[in-house]
């Protein structure tokens, strides 16, 4: 059976997301304010806001060509309060099913006024999703937090005990 564009990227992008939730699975909410040791450091928190921001900010350069802004729907917790991994979660299910139908409308060979195609946009968001796994491996490493088993499949991560 051959597969579509169309079915290949929904397949790639519900892998390559799926990892992200098999981080959130074996995280603790206290984790996502884990940080390196530098002052200039984002938190893990951070890296779930932007790959969340960037994807709800999308759309538009999947079926246009060019983002229209950039925002997050992801809210801070109350004053006190931690915010639990599981809104984040949320939050990235409801951009994933947005998305997916995004995927439905597009003609991923287009090419767009600046030479751009959707395929190629969609290229730039899984290189902006697999950046921040990369920096959520040394957030990983340096909190000494559980690598999730399809992390050190998909990544070739291991603890030396």
């Amino acid at each position: 059976m051959t597969q579509t564009i169309l079915e290949s990227v929904q397949i790639h992008w519900q892998d390559l997301r799926g990892r992200t939730y098999d981080l959130m699975d074996v995280l603790a909410d206290a984790d996502l304010d884990a940080r390196l040791p530098f002052p200039e450091s984002q938190d893990i928190l951070y890296q779930f806001y932007c790959m969340l921001g960037t994807q709800e900010s999308w759309p538009p350069v999947l079926l246009e060509g060019g983002m229209q802004g950039w925002d997050c729907s992801l809210q801070p917790a109350p004053a006190g309060e931690v915010l639990p991994v599981e809104r984040v979660r949320q939050g990235m299910e409801a951009a994933d099913k947005a998305l997916l139908a995004t995927f439905e409308k597009v003609d991923w060979l287009r090419v767009f006024e600046n030479g751009s195609t959707p395929l190629a946009g969609y290229y730039r968001l899984v290189e902006h999703e697999a950046h921040h796994h990369g920096q959520l491996i040394n957030l990983i490493y340096a909190n000494n937090l559980p690598i999730p088993e399809s992390w050190a499949d998909s990544w070739a991560l291991t603890r030396d005990e």
